[in-house]
């Protein structure tokens, strides 16, 4: 899953901090956010584009479809890492400084992390006749384990090559948000499933950073710290309405309101000394998303999946005391609409290759199109990231393992603060250029299933008796 709140620019807490607005400027920066969308945890699914939400047939069905649950048979433990090669390069930058414009070399940030995504335990039994099934996860649904580092220099676009100045970037973040789930899911007929997930919300980060800029004249530098603590609860509902060749799926995923602690340390020359900021305790409404999606079987071997999720991005905002705060959207600390809401399309087809040994080797191919909920304020353009991947496994008796790869890939025009007297003086951004990321993920997913005799054993005797 993308993180939740990637490298920020330093710059843009300085100007929160000294404009009296909102000290959280670094963490919810629409110029530093590069990937933003809940999505569910498994390689399998993954594989197909991210397109399971009518297909959810094993553990990982909890982060997509709950009551795909129901489908499961036997007792299963599952394990879910993933390990992500992100690149965001700043190409073609031009800067205006005094009525003359100013080239911007190029920057590239890169950071590379492996994260434990996912892991559970699913026991299923029989209640009525039909499968009745538990299930009890934990998702890593944003890993906030980021390092990267960035230098650009301005010159001048004609005339003298003399360095105009020259921005260094140092961004260490680490921690991250969890969700705690609790889940059931129900065979209402041999059409109809049903399932509920409660979802405990959890997040713990920390967030440094250093910035040096300078020019011909002055040399300016800034520190900043934060520690944020986030917390909340919510639900998945899911329903499969499912046929012999094709099956529906429908997901809603409850908005909630988060609790937000924050607090922080802010160093620069520009006023010596350490200033710390907090603790501030606001709220945080985390908005709500629904999902359809359909799969066909045209074969024993053959699966074509498709689904889309709209989620409500322009309601999320803060509620605080603080007038400056309250009603400020998360992304661009604008009380207007500029946020949009947005809808992600996921498309996906697999096939089966049954071995002598009655192995089974699937084959998995999808694409993904998930717009991010930023706008930039200078260009109006939203980040779009496009998304292709291949995925694979293997599964022979009790035991299954699947692997996909997926590579992305996002191009828009967009502005970028790069000087503290832009911030200062409450201007836009000057710099206009071109921001080019490119992802590389590899997921792995391990599932091992126990035979349902003894479970249902134990769990009648517990709950039944003898």
């Amino acid at each position: 899953m993308p993180t939740l709140l990637p490298r920020p620019l330093v710059f843009l807490a300085l100007a929160g901090m000294l404009q009296a607005q909102s000290p959280i400027g670094t963490l919810i920066s629409e110029q530093s956010r590069t990937n933003f969308a809940v999505q569910g945890a498994g390689a399998r699914a993954m594989g197909l584009g991210g397109a399971f939400i009518a297909v959810a047939d094993d553990a990982t069905a909890v982060s997509f479809n709950p009551a795909g649950l129901a489908q499961l048979l036997q007792p299963e433990v599952s394990f879910v890492a993933r390990g992500v090669q992100h690149h965001v390069n700043y190409q073609d930058f031009e800067t205006t400084r005094q009525g003359r414009v100013l080239a911007v070399s190029d920057a590239v940030t890169t950071n590379t992390r492996w994260d434990p995504l996912f892991v559970s335990a699913t026991a299923p039994l029989r209640l009525g006749g039909r499968n009745l099934v538990l299930q009890l996860s934990i998702q890593r649904a944003f890993a906030q384990n980021e390092d990267s580092d960035r230098a650009m220099a301005e010159t001048p676009v004609s005339g003298t090559l003399a360095e105009e100045g020259h921005l260094v970037q140092n961004i260490n973040q680490s921690g991250q948000i969890d969700l705690y789930s609790a889940a059931v899911a129900y065979e209402v007929s041999q059409r109809i499933l049903l399932g509920v997930a409660y979802n405990r919300w959890r997040g713990r980060w920390d967030l440094d950073s250093t910035s040096t800029w300078t020019s011909p004249t002055a040399t300016t530098q800034v520190a900043y710290r934060q520690f944020n603590a986030l917390d909340g609860d919510n639900f998945n509902l899911g329903l499969i309405w499912r046929w012999p060749t094709w099956s529906l799926g429908i997901v809603r995923r409850t908005g909630f309101h988060a609790d937000y602690t924050f607090s922080t340390y802010l160093a620069t020359s520009l006023a010596p000394g350490v200033r710390p900021f907090g603790p501030f305790a606001t709220g945080l409404h985390w908005p709500a998303s629904t999902g359809v999606g359909f799969a066909y079987r045209p074969g024993n071997h053959w699966l074509v999946t498709s689904d889309v999720t709209h989620t409500l991005w322009s309601s999320m905002r803060y509620m605080s005391s603080r007038a400056s705060l309250n009603g400020q959207s998360f992304f661009d600390f604008d009380k207007g609409d500029r946020t949009p809401n947005a809808t992600t399309a996921h498309l996906g087809v697999e096939y089966l290759w049954l071995t002598e040994g009655d192995a089974v080797i699937p084959l998995r191919a999808g694409l993904s199109r998930e717009p991010q909920p930023v706008v930039d304020a200078q260009t109006g353009e939203q980040r779009v990231l496009y998304r292709a991947s291949l995925g694979s496994g293997f599964k022979r008796g009790n035991t299954g393992l699947d692997l996909a790869y997926r590579y992305g890939w996002s191009r828009r025009q967009a502005s970028q603060f790069l000087a503290i007297d832009q911030i200062l003086s409450r201007t836009p951004p000057a710099s206009v250029g071109t921001e080019r990321i490119r992802e590389h993920r590899l997921d792995l997913s391990f599932i091992y299933k126990f035979d349902r005799r003894p479970m249902e054993r134990v769990l009648h005797y517990l709950f039944v008796g003898d």
